[in-house]
């Protein structure tokens, strides 16, 4: 059972004091008929004061409560994964609201020590133009300085600012920066003002906004910091991109005859994929699995992987062993694991007739099964050293024969009715 607050008590107790008050004046008003006494007076005066301290206790309370939920929700940004713009928004928009600023700004040091105006704020969470904060810049410097936060609840009368003709020309009035500090090292400072009420910032909520800004330091702090590993992430998948481009070409230019075999079948996949309902995440492996499909060949002899003519058993068991190979080739790459479903199972059947392990039906993983029909397509309707291209009209009852043996069924049916797929086979006749 939760328990109730000291702030709670103390107004519950006051209400019980004024109720108790109130029956009493009641009781003699009623008493007197209706005559006042210095007893009566004296009650009313004490009831009187009574709501006054009721009213502050209540008003201290809910301020007290706005504070606490300001700090929790700066916990809860310390504690998320966002980016550094939404931190820097939260943040800002926070301190306007906890502190019941006109405006403010947010700035963060660069690498070459200059500080930089990120983020700037008006109380309705409008953006504001960072030249309207020109004005503030000596404050900044000041804080930045010193390292201590700087607070005033009238500038027109702090000696500290008399020299300051644009803080008196501006009639700034309440004015708070705040340094936010990640281990001693200052990292940014944040900046508020009114220029229309004093007294807006108090001594007393130097501990809060202290508490505050430190939240909102290791906040930033974590925000650059995730912000620096996505865009590691975003040029590792770069580089692992352009190795695998790098791969395929090697096997193009090494078998003439498959040569721009890789990048189509990829293309198609992806549209086959997108109209199989899966989600882009899934879509992006399997475009590095259509890409490293035939990566195990890379093992295979030149003797029988550019054989002139038919393949004998001895050859074609070698050929079949290229699943495998790219398998073990690819498996140690963790980034390549859920790619590996394409390299590892595009020549299984739905019938269970394919290799290397003989899976059946939805055994196969969904991202081969597709794959295997576009590869199939692809294979028909190219030269061979073996034989001629098929016709696309051939080809295409091919792959519809092959629905429900070689392929799953549903699968054959999107591909049929593939809406660019008219168009494939009149560029290729």
């Amino acid at each position: 059972m939760k328990q109730p607050s000291n702030s709670n008590v103390v107004q519950e107790q006051l209400w019980e004091i004024s109720n108790l008050l109130s029956c009493a004046i009641k009781s003699i008003a009623q008493t007197n008929g209706g005559q006042t006494s210095p007893v009566f007076r004296d009650l009313t005066q004490v009831a009187s004061t009574i709501n006054q301290v009721k009213s502050s206790v209540s008003k201290n309370y809910q301020t007290r409560e706005s504070e606490f939920k300001a700090l929790v929700r700066i916990g809860n940004t310390v504690n998320s994964s966002l980016g550094l713009k939404r931190v820097l928004s939260e943040v800002m928009d926070l301190l306007v609201e906890l502190m019941r600023a006109e405006r403010g700004f947010l700035m963060l040091s660069e690498p070459d020590g200059k500080f930089k105006v990120c983020v700037a704020r008006g109380l309705d969470h409008v953006d504001l133009e960072q030249d309207q904060f020109a004005v503030s810049r000596t404050v900044v410097n000041r804080v930045v300085e010193t390292g201590e936060l700087v607070l005033t609840t009238n500038a027109q009368e702090d000696p500290r600012f008399e020299v300051q003709l644009s803080v008196a020309y501006y009639h700034l009035l309440s004015i708070l920066c705040v340094p936010l500090k990640i281990k001693d090292k200052l990292i940014g400072v944040i900046y508020v003002d009114n220029r229309s009420q004093t007294g807006v910032f108090q001594q007393e909520n130097v501990d809060l906004i202290s508490a505050f800004a430190n939240q909102a330091a290791i906040a930033i702090h974590n925000a650059l910091l995730f912000d620096e590993l996505q865009e590691s992430k975003d040029e590792l998948e770069i580089a692992y991109q352009a190795t695998l481009e790098g791969w395929v070409r090697a096997l193009d230019l090494r078998d003439k005859e498959t040569e721009g075999h890789t990048k189509r079948v990829t293309s198609l996949t992806q549209k086959l994929a997108r109209v199989m309902g899966l989600n882009e995440q899934a879509i992006n492996h399997i475009t590095r699995g259509a890409l490293l499909h035939d990566i195990g060949k890379m093992a295979i002899p030149d003797g029988i992987l550019l054989k002139p003519g038919p393949l004998n058993a001895d050859d074609r068991a070698v050929i079949n062993n290229h699943p495998i190979l790219a398998y073990e080739m690819l498996s140690p790459i963790k980034f390549l694991n859920p790619a590996l479903d394409i390299p590892y199972c595009h020549h299984e059947k739905w019938d269970g007739s394919g290799y290397p392990r003989g899976l059946k039906g939805e055994n196969i993983p969904i991202a081969a099964r597709i794959f295997s029909v576009v590869d199939v397509w692809d294979a028909l309707v190219s030269d061979r050293p073996y034989r001629k291209r098929f016709l696309p009209l051939e080809a295409l009852k091919n792959i519809r024969e092959f629905s429900g043996s070689y392929f799953e069924p549903r699968i054959v049916d999107a591909f049929l009715a593939l809406d660019d797929l008219p168009g494939i086979c009149r560029n290729l006749m």
